[in-house]
């Protein structure tokens, strides 16, 4: 079962921004599953993994707006660290029963509307808007 899909909508009109974008989903489709089959390690895993590949992504989405003079740069960084600050204490939680939906909720929600609002406004920012 898939929990969240890429659609066009989420683009913020930079190929490698987006490719970034739908891999994080892709991780978080592939975490979700996890929980549906009660796969604690995997689930581990998977969170590690989509926790290591958003500061990837993050580092790269934070040079692009600093080249390109984005003045809403400081307040991203900060909701990047704020995304990174929750996914370590869910680490450190140890994904308890009870926060498992807390992990996925968060996570969609949070990459949903960190690319439609947070993102949107640097690709705003590009085209002149």
């Amino acid at each position: 079962m898939t929990l969240m899909t890429w659609d066009p909508n989420l683009s913020v009109g930079d190929e490698t921004i987006d490719a970034q974008h739908e891999k994080l989903i892709n991780l978080i489709n592939e975490a979700y599953e996890s929980v549906q089959k009660h796969d604690e390690k995997q689930i581990g895993k998977l969170i590690d993994k989509m926790r290591q590949y958003a500061d990837v992504h993050f580092s790269a989405e934070e040079a692009l707006m600093k080249r390109d003079g984005f003045p809403g740069l400081e307040e991203h960084k900060f909701h990047h660290e704020k995304f990174r600050i929750e996914t370590q204490r869910f680490h450190k939680e140890k994904f308890s029963r009870t926060n498992l939906s807390q992990i996925f909720v968060f996570l969609s929600r949070w990459l949903i509307n960190h690319i439609m609002e947070d993102d949107m406004r640097y690709a705003r920012y590009i085209r002149g808007e």
